[in-house]
């Protein structure tokens, strides 16, 4: 999941960066993208700098292995001992998640396969639909950090190919880290040699703006 296009459009949302399915290619110039092809996107805001990565909801893999989003394909790294702890740390400060609700306000808490108290987080829709929850409430870490009880643990994506259980001290010292902690932990690990980015004009894409405008709302 390398590939970003740069989006313009007149609104709410100006300017995004999305993160396209890598199969994809336009056919031609300019050519707007599927939204099933569109992993997700990254606000910019006007000073220049990126949001949150935000899953598209819609988006369906072309290679049913490949990751959901920026999170899921981390944790599969991990997994394989391609990534380290610190690259979990950087995507969970830097994305949005959904986090199962139980229908009165808090977050649902299962036991993980081995047996240990969690909330339940789903990176994108494609984790979302193998869990069972009353509601679903889309959240950042400072968030997610809030909501998460003492003794209570984070389970990432269950029943995915790379589920992760994360301790909620390590979701609280992630949520603590200074920026100059991040900063050199951004310098370290930046690669963009695989890195494309190709702009096109979505201007007057009614399209485009209802999908990114209504994000926030979480459907059940």
């Amino acid at each position: 999941m390398t590939e970003m296009s740069a989006g313009q459009a007149q609104g709410p949302l100006e300017n995004w960066f999305l993160l396209m399915d890598p199969v994809w290619r336009p056919v031609a110039e300019n050519e707007a993208p599927p939204i099933e092809a569109i992993a997700g996107r990254w606000p910019l805001d006007d000073d220049g700098s990126v949001g949150k990565f935000r899953a598209n909801p819609e988006y369906v893999p072309a290679d049913e292995n490949s990751p959901s989003d920026p999170l899921d394909a981390v944790l599969r790294l991990v997994l394989r001992g391609r990534a380290k702890t610190e690259h979990i740390q950087l995507m969970l400060r830097d994305t949005l998640f959904d986090i199962a609700m139980n229908g009165d306000g808090l977050p649902l808490v299962t036991r993980s396969p081995d047996e240990i108290l969690c909330v339940v987080v789903a990176t994108g829709e494609l984790h979302r639909v193998r869990i069972n929850a009353p509601d679903w409430r889309r959240i950042d870490l400072d968030e997610l950090v809030e909501l998460l009880a003492d003794e209570i643990d984070v389970l990432f994506n269950p029943g995915g190919p790379a589920s992760v259980r994360l301790t909620g001290n390590f979701m609280r010292e992630t949520m603590l880290m200074d920026d100059e902690t991040i900063s050199a932990l951004r310098a370290e690990y930046r690669n963009a040699e695989d890195l494309r980015v190709i702009p096109w004009d979505l201007s007057g894409g009614e399209r485009w703006r209802r999908r990114f405008e209504g994000d926030s709302a979480i459907r059940r």
